[in-house]
């Protein structure tokens, strides 16, 4: 058992991180946000996040970077409470009341236990990429938009990983039908 003193300092610690930090207790009630997982969500308070799992989904709506809506067992959340500890779910998070006012969270879970390996509490940690969403959007528009032929290679093998129209009419190359990165000849 953790002394008060240290309770109090890691309690300090984790409100100074510049990441997110949602704690949610075995009977599915979030128990505590720091201040960075409060501000990525718009809100001021704990409560404004809501006082269980199940009003935290009914006040924040989670997509995939693709817009579809996260399914019910793969929401961060559900994946979490299932016991299961995960790394990097980028998804758009939006409040129920503002739908125009999105940000895009980079989420982890943990499971935290006991000493005999029970679970003891759940964690969300996150960080907010919405800048870094938003630049990488505003470079595939405007390498998609460029007229001039472009091209973007791997430099390990120098394996075209993307091109745009302007290459694809200069070339003479077609696209393939699939995601995969290979060019053929017309």
């Amino acid at each position: 058992m953790l002394s008060q003193h240290t309770q109090a300092q890691l309690a300090q610690v984790v409100s100074g991180l510049g990441e997110g930090v949602i704690l949610i207790e075995p009977d599915h009630t979030l128990s505590y946000a720091n201040d960075a997982a409060l501000a990525m969500h718009g809100v001021a308070e704990l409560s404004d996040l809501g006082a269980t799992v199940s009003e935290y989904r009914a006040n924040f709506v989670l997509r995939y970077c693709n817009h579809r809506e996260i399914g019910p067992l793969q929401h961060p959340i559900e994946r979490v409470l299932a016991g299961e500890a995960f790394r990097d779910a980028v998804v758009e998070v939006h409040h129920v009341r503002d739908p125009g006012t999105t940000w895009m969270h980079r989420i982890r879970g943990l499971v935290l236990t006991e000493a005999d390996g029970r679970p003891s509490g759940l964690a969300l940690i996150m960080q907010d990429v919405s800048d870094h969403h938003e630049a990488e959007e505003r470079f595939e528009s405007m390498f998609r938009a460029n007229p001039a032929p472009a091209v973007v290679c791997r430099l390990s093998d120098l394996r075209y990983v993307k091109v745009n129209q302007g290459f694809i009419d200069l070339t003479g190359f077609r696209r393939p039908c699939r995601k995969r990165v290979s060019f053929t000849p017309r």
